[in-house]
């Protein structure tokens, strides 16, 4: 049931999931050992399943010395602010962003952080990952159909749906959330008609 993790699965956990609200379902707290170094430490992803366990987890706690580092959606918070201020920030900076908020109860501040950043393909705007989805192939008996989907998804004609068909490959939708792709997904593979998604990553080394 509990299982200490490293930094960057940590990281990583938090970052896998779609959007806030998936984070605040899966997971209350953030649970460091020690007086380590964050880079260095081992790390427990509290559920809120967890809290119904409440002396489990404590026990858990007592033996692996472990405190309550920051609640998940804080934690998230100074990753996805570190993430717009640095696209391409590393274990280390993040490990710093989360210490200075740690300590001074602020967001640290990166130098020309507020620039604009362009969006890099592979690359997610914020901390969770983005998906582009497209119509790359659609079989003939599958045409219509395929265009009656694209019209609803799309909120276009259905003659324009049509071209859109005939005229592959056509997006679907760009930069969308986990949730929001994996409902058109869900959509098209009712019909028969399969999509091609195309993955932002939350981080560079992923």
């Amino acid at each position: 049931m509990f299982k200490l993790i490293s930094f960057r699965e940590t990281v990583e956990a938090i970052a896998a999931c779609s959007d806030d609200r998936a984070l605040w379902q899966r997971y209350a707290w953030v649970y460091v050992e020690g007086d380590k170094a964050l880079l260095e430490s081992r790390f427990y992803l509290v559920s809120n399943i967890d809290e119904d366990d409440e002396r489990r987890l404590l026990d858990f706690a007592d033996r692996h010395d472990l405190s309550s580092c920051l609640e998940a959606a804080s934690f998230a918070d100074v990753l996805s602010v570190q993430k717009r201020q640095q696209p391409h920030s590393s274990l280390e900076d993040y490990a710093i962003a989360l210490e200075h908020y740690s300590e001074q109860d602020a967001f640290l501040e990166v130098p020309g952080g507020d620039d604009p950043k362009p969006a890099e393909p592979g690359l997610s705007r914020d901390l969770y990952a983005e998906y582009d989805l497209f119509l790359a192939e659609c079989a003939p008996d599958r045409l219509t159909v395929a265009a009656r989907e694209v019209s609803t998804v799309l909120e276009i004609n259905i003659a324009n749906a049509l071209q859109g068909c005939r005229a592959l490959p056509l997006r679907l939708g760009e930069r969308m959330t986990g949730d929001q792709c994996r409902k058109i997904e869900a959509r098209f593979s009712t019909l028969s008609v399969p999509l091609q998604r195309v993955t932002h990553r939350s981080f560079p080394w992923q």
